[in-house]
């Protein structure tokens, strides 16, 4: 495959979605994509940003028949350049500025992009609220009925009420936007760090390979994530983040909601609460995480309040 490139393989390591290549011209990244559809869709946000200055924009390379990808076995390979590169500070507020900058830059050209594209994958919906207060009720139900609560089922007793109330306040405002997120422009279903890199030549963004599509923010949420976990829970890195897209990219409010809806929803507690019914016993390791997953929550709520004052307090639109 590489000699359709005139470049020729000296090391080969699998990797997720494909293979990185020590070859005769540096180190290379080959990508295997299953949908045409989405490999097009990606090669034009990509090209999009190179016209507008990001050099360092991953790009699929042009081979001798003239394609970016060589088919094989209803496959497609796609060549791009690998170079090391240094992740972002997120500890530094200047830098998460930068980062909402250049994260706004890639919305933008995906938003432009008008082509419709049949791959799309499961988009947040309200079916986890109905879910989650359904089994709610069931694990409530389940330990009432016991004669002798573990010290599992009583910490997880003690919690369902405000788990419930969570799931509430993220259903009340989801009910407010729900109808205007399918009209918002496409993005891949999940966005990470390591997709965002400081190269040579400025901010890279690579990556995003075979991830489906589904309405903006999905992956918004997934970074943001990212940025406040392991910049070990500073509100200021997130909300620098916010104020550097909103230099770029003006957010709608149903937009801003719909971030904070996803992020109002107990993900790393309910994930051990949701096993409950499940899981017979609980080691000691089990407990644990069960235990940080709860006190982490903690830093959650006091994200999704500081962003509904973002929300509140950010200046109005200019008449």
């Amino acid at each position: 495959m590489l000699s359709t490139y005139k470049l020729k393989a000296l090391r080969v390591q699998p990797i997720e979605d494909g293979y990185l290549v020590e070859t005769t011209r540096g180190k290379k990244m080959v990508s295997i994509w299953q949908s045409p559809e989405l490999l097009k869709w990606s090669n034009t946000w990509r090209e999009q940003l190179f016209t507008e200055g990001y050099e360092a924009v991953e790009r699929f390379q042009v081979n001798s028949n003239n394609k970016k990808y060589i088919r094989f076995q209803n496959k497609y390979f796609v060549l791009t350049d690998y170079a090391e590169a240094a992740l972002p500070d997120i500890k530094d507020e200047g830098e998460c500025r930068e980062l909402g900058r250049t994260y706004a830059d890639y919305h933008c050209a995906v938003g432009r992009i008008n082509t419709a594209v049949n791959v799309g994958a499961e988009p947040f919906n309200d079916n986890i609220f109905i879910e989650g207060s359904t089994l709610i009720k069931q694990i409530m139900k389940a330990i009432e009925s016991k004669k002798e609560p573990t010290l599992v089922d009583e910490v997880i007793y003690a919690n369902l009420p405000l788990l419930y109330k969570r799931f509430r306040r993220a259903y009340q405002l989801c009910e407010g936007i729900k109808e205007a997120i399918p009209y918002f422009p496409l993005s891949t279903e999940s966005f990470h760090l390591v997709q965002m890199v400081k190269a040579e030549k400025g901010w890279k963004i690579r990556g995003g390979y075979n991830k489906g599509l589904v309405p903006l923010h999905q992956d918004t949420t997934q970074l943001i994530r990212e940025i406040y976990e392991k910049s070990g829970w500073r509100l200021s890195s997130v909300l620098s983040f916010l104020k550097g897209y909103e230099d770029k990219r003006r957010l709608a409010d149903n937009e801003l909601v719909y971030i904070l809806v996803q992020l109002a929803v107990p993900r790393e507690v309910w994930k051990y609460f949701s096993n409950y019914l499940t899981q017979n016993e609980w080691s000691e390791a089990d407990i644990n995480r069960l235990a940080e997953a709860i006190h982490a929550q903690r830093h959650w709520d006091e994200l999704v309040t500081q962003i509904g004052r973002y929300i509140d307090q950010r200046s109005p639109l200019s008449a």
